[in-house]
């Protein structure tokens, strides 16, 4: 038994349904005062939540195994057994009042008419309370179900990426791994799958669950409404009777941990806690509807605790809110965007089950857990999760709501990061009408979405139009937020973009010049806005004819962005791929081949091998080995590039296709002229096909087809090695 001390809050008023109901709690309470336990610790050895427990010390029927529970927690062994024998005498006398002589003395003077109107009021307050009970259990139950999807949501995505990272290990393995180490790869892969089916049985399960529980409630809530009638009825004029009934609130079971872990066998055990919390759902529902369709009710012993929180492992599911959202928090705070999505659906599933669907908390969940699945590199995924919550912050806030638009401007973004820059403009072009509506032309939200609809304009095809409408709107900016504001400086680092996209570099080039010069006096060196305009610069300047200048430019940028943001930050690794390429481009291929073997193996280190990052950095690694004049060299490196691109990006990516014209070239340059015949032979049809007959790819590789198509003719092996 738990150590006595004093308790904290005093007893709330009793409210029985019936004497002797009035006599079981007074006596329960007693034992839990003489204890000296709290509320609190009661709870946890009774089993239920404080809030139940609470309400049956208020005057309700409780269940046998409440009572047989409290009292060996609260009474010395030497007295249990007689006042456990007390306390369950009063429990049967609560359920059964007896009718005669057995009734408490101001009871025995009523008349017969209205003891028989007392014995029905009894019955009504049974039935009453035992459906206020099953309303609260289905509810709980259709909770339960409503965060359980929320997890085996977020199990299936976590399993559908595992079978594609498995897939990709199989396919690598079967190019040239052990037999065995394949065939484990193949099961793991089976499992795998499993899984994910287990997981999509289980989540309509839980759908199902939850719809049947929410059609039994509202068949409660009718009868409820019905007994409550009749009670008022019978008592006739005075306070209403189920002002004193118990109100059946409390936690309800946990759900099953989300499948985050990598580990198969992690996998399996969420899998199971989801079994058998569907299980206990589908216990609950089928029990419930079996009594309230007329066939005997089950005893009370029968009844399921439901305690405060679910005894399984400890995992994110169990978490309170508070914690998921501070250690949600915490992963942006350090930039960990996978665990920090991770931990904001855990969080959305915890609000939406206990606070509703469409409470603020809950959509805010659901907004930070699209955002940084985005910023985890699953823009489709965060275009999904975004289009399935503007419908939601519509109906809860309104159309024209900030939440609704900040939605809306969030969905069209990820929309043209998923590859559609179509689709993302006509959304911000729709956008861009309501938010000057609802919030004024001069706002500092439709300037942004003015901004976005410009940009993928640009991406969508179009970047003199975009280059226009930055030149349109900029002037807002700068009235609206001064020419000094980061916003400002933002909107012409995003002008000079797309003037040099629209085929003017030489103008790209010097705007960034000038954003430079103000990004550094305003913002300082160092600021992420100053060096993001510096790494444009040297772009441009590369681009409008001076590759000297653009080495020199990207050699200044790297320590600083080594110093700022570290040497494995993505923005590092960019410069010093930027720094290679033009070097070689100035002039020292045996420089630029150089600064590319120490960039490949960061690049596999920090991205992994098939980053599509790190397949261009070899590419370029192959390409200035042959131009610094060892074409057999380059040759190979391409003959070990070949494979990985298909099997990465699909035979018809751009770069895939590029990689073989490299390959052909450094064929023919090595001294095989028909072998980079055949391989142009190859390529052609595809480039026709992808590209088009007029695209320049298409073109050159006709051109280098013919040449060593005559170069294999003639077998001349001088003219073979200028190739």
């Amino acid at each position: 038994m738990a150590e006595a001390k004093k308790r904290g809050r005093p007893w709330g008023e009793i409210r029985p349904v019936n004497a002797y109901a009035s006599s079981l709690a007074e006596f329960l309470r007693r034992r839990v005062d003489e204890s000296g336990m709290t509320l609190a610790a009661l709870s946890q050895e009774v089993g239920y939540s404080k809030s139940q427990t609470s309400t049956l010390l208020s005057g309700c029927i409780p269940p046998h195994v409440f009572v047989v529970r409290l009292i060996a927690a609260t009474v010395p062994p030497v007295l249990r057994e007689r006042r456990q024998a007390e306390a369950l005498k009063l429990l049967r006398d609560a359920k059964h009042p007896p009718r005669a002589a057995a009734v408490p003395a101001q009871a025995s003077a009523v008349s017969p008419t209205h003891s028989q109107v007392q014995a029905e009021q009894i019955q009504v307050y049974e039935r009453l309370t035992r459906a206020l009970e099953q309303e609260s259990e289905l509810r709980q139950a259709a909770q339960n179900s409503a965060k359980l999807i929320w997890v085996l949501l977020g199990m299936v995505s976590t399993l559908d990426d595992r079978v594609r990272k498995l897939t990709l290990e199989r396919d690598r393995l079967a190019d040239g791994g052990a037999a065995g180490t394949l065939q484990d790869a193949r099961q793991r892969i089976g499992r795998a799958e499993e899984q994910k089916d287990r997981a999509e049985s289980e989540l309509a399960r839980a759908e199902e669950k939850r719809r049947q529980a929410e059609d039994l409630t509202d068949r409660l809530r009718q009868e409820i409404e019905a007994l409550t009638d009749e009670l008022d009825r019978l008592r006739g004029p005075g306070p209403s009777p189920h002002d004193h009934l118990p109100v059946l609130t409390g936690t309800f079971a946990q759900g099953p941990a989300e499948g985050g872990d990598t580990e198969a066998d992690d996998i399996d055990a969420a899998l199971a806690k989801a079994t058998a919390v569907n299980d206990e759902d589908a216990d609950t529902i089928d029990r419930i509807s079996t009594e309230i369709t007329g066939e005997p009710a089950p005893s009370a012993e029968s009844v399921p605790i439901v305690p405060d929180n679910s005894p399984v492992s400890p995992d994110t599911a169990n978490k309170p809110a508070h914690q998921l959202r501070e250690e949600a928090e915490e992963a942006t705070f350090r930039g960990d965007a996978a665990e920090a999505a991770r931990l904001f659906l855990a969080l959305a599933g915890v609000s939406a089950a206990y606070l509703g669907a469409d409470h603020e908390d809950t959509l805010i969940a659901r907004h930070n857990h699209a955002y940084w699945a985005g910023q985890a590199r699953d823009p489709a995924g965060a275009r999904d999760l975004y289009a399935a919550l503007i419908p939601d912050c519509t109906r809860a806030h309104g159309p024209d709501h900030e939440d609704t638009l900040i939605t809306r401007e969030h969905h069209a973004h990820w929309v043209g990061e998923a590859g559609d820059a179509a689709g993302a403009r006509d959304l911000y072009t729709a956008l861009i009408s309501d938010r000057a509506r609802v919030l004024g032309a001069d706002h500092e939200g439709t300037l942004a979405t003015q901004r976005g609809h410009a940009r993928w304009i640009g991406e969508a095809g179009d970047p003199a139009g975009a280059r226009d409408l930055y030149a349109d709107f900029i002037p807002d900016y700068t009235r609206v937020h001064g020419a000094d504001h980061e916003d400002t400086l933002n909107a012409r680092q995003s002008q000079a973009k797309w003037i040099g996209e629209a085929g003017d570099p030489a103008g790209a080039r010097d705007l960034h010049a000038c954003v430079v010069t103000d990004c550094t006096r305003i913002l300082g060196a160092d600021h992420e806005g100053t060096l993001r305009a510096r790494h444009h610069h040297a772009r441009w300047v590369s681009a409008a004819g001076d590759p000297a200048g653009a080495r020199d430019l990207y050699a200044a940028l790297i320590p600083d962005y080594t110093r700022v943001h570290g040497a494995d930050h993505k923005n590092t690794l960019i410069a010093r791929h930027g720094h290679a390429k033009w070097t070689g481009e100035a002039g020292d291929p045996a420089g630029a081949r150089d600064l590319y073997t120490a960039l490949i193996s960061d690049r596999a280190r920090v991205l992994g091998a098939d980053h599509e990052d790190t397949l261009r950095v070899r590419q370029g690694h192959a390409r200035w080995t042959g131009e610094a004049g060892d074409p057999a060299g380059a040759r190979d490196l391409y003959t070990a590039l070949i494979p990985d691109y298909p099997r990465v990006h699909g035979a018809d990516h751009e770069d895939t296709l590029n990689a073989r014209q490299g390959h052909a070239r450094w064929t023919g340059e090595a001294g095989d002229p028909a072998g980079a015949r055949d391989l142009y032979t190859a390529l052609i049809p595809d480039y026709t096909r992808i590209l088009g007959a007029d695209h320049k790819q298409t073109l050159l590789s006709r051109k280098e087809y013919d040449y060593c198509a005559q170069l294999a003719m003639s077998g001349d092996p001088a003219a073979e090695g200028d190739l």
